[in-house]
């Protein structure tokens, strides 16, 4: 994984094997061999929170958005 300019990149490479017929899948892009994926993120990302975990064949990335790119709330304070 890497991630410039508000852009996350995915790349990696599956190996050729042989596997069982009767499994199903959700989105399968790639049957086998090296592969790359770009995202364009739509908001600033904390770079020293994002993670990622790569659990029985699911990647899944956690981005925290940048403290700016968070709504800040103003408290509004009634005049006397």
């Amino acid at each position: 994984l890497t991630m410039e300019d508000n852009t996350l990149t995915i790349a990696g490479e599956r190996k050729q094997v042989t596997e069982d017929d009767s499994a199903a899948y959700h989105r399968r892009e790639r049957e086998w061999g090296a592969f790359r994926r770009s995202f364009a993120l739509t908001s600033r990302v904390a770079g020293d929170g994002v993670k990622a975990d790569y659990r029985d064949g699911i990647l899944t990335v956690t981005l925290p958005k940048a403290a700016e790119a968070r709504p800040k709330q103003i408290p509004v304070h009634a005049g006397a």
